[in-house]
């Protein structure tokens, strides 16, 4: 009695290891019929990669013409198990809000096709420009002379917004600021010498027709060089305007 009911359980036990078998069988010819993932059903890296770097390039079509070195472009590394679903249409490259398109940046990269996604790579950008620096230390109110400067090529994003590449626009101005040996020339730390100071006794020059007229007069302010001042006459003691034209020489109307 105990081996015949012993066989019964051992008959019972057997179906579920036959049943497995099976269904691992079946999972098998089902793969097999489906077949594997082909990898064109996911976008490859490097068309990612590709469509930031273009994107970047076309922005940086915008640089003035100062930056005429090479531009360094380095795209940042996405995981190499990326899966995302090929993009049937073009990828679109764009800036996040804020962002920019030098230094170290991001640049998302989307897919709007059927299958929509959207990432962010880094990306770093070197933009190369010659801007003008200081030779050796000046103190505030030095007049900038030609040894004072030297050409140097710099990575534009970490450079003033107002930086200077022309000695034109250099030459002859005055610091307003101590700038240390190497620092960049940039347009807020000049001016303009002034060639007539408040108090000084100015000539006041008037002109017409062929007639020149000098007087003697007072500035009432300091002046640089084509900038108008406030002046008093100093026989009339009127008070007039006239353009700073010369060191002590203010040009006014007859």
């Amino acid at each position: 009695m105990y081996s015949r009911s012993y066989s019964k359980n051992r008959q019972r036990l057997a179906y579920p290891r036959k049943w497995g078998a099976l269904l691992r069988w079946l999972t098998v010819l089902l793969s097999a019929w489906h077949g594997p993932v082909q990898a064109d059903e996911y976008q490859s890296v490097d068309s990612i990669y590709a469509a930031a770097r273009n994107f970047i390039s076309e922005q940086l079509q915008n640089l003035p013409a100062s930056a005429a070195r090479p531009v360094q472009v380095q795209v940042g590394t996405l995981d190499p198990r990326l899966r995302l679903a090929a993009c049937e249409i073009p990828l679109e490259a764009f800036l996040p809000a804020g962002g920019q398109s030098q230094g170290n940046t991001t640049v998302g990269v989307r897919c709007q096709g059927a299958r929509p996604w959207l990432l962010y790579v880094p990306v770093v950008v070197k933009a190369f420009s010659d801007v003008l620096v200081a030779t050796h230390a000046l103190a505030r109110g030095a007049q900038i002379s030609a040894s004072d400067l030297k050409p140097v090529a710099l990575d534009m994003a970490n450079l003033p917004a107002d930086y200077l590449s022309d000695p034109q626009q250099v030459i002859g101005k005055t610091l307003k600021r101590p700038l240390s040996s190497g620092g960049v020339f940039g347009a807020s730390l000049l001016e303009a010498p002034r060639i007539v100071r408040r108090d000084q006794q100015v000539t006041l020059l008037a002109e017409d027709a062929g007639i020149e007229v000098r007087m003697g007069g007072q500035a009432l302010s300091d002046g640089e060089q084509g900038q108008v001042i406030r002046v008093r006459n100093t026989l009339s003691k009127r008070v007039v305007e006239g353009i700073v034209t010369a060191p002590g020489v203010v040009k006014v109307r007859m």
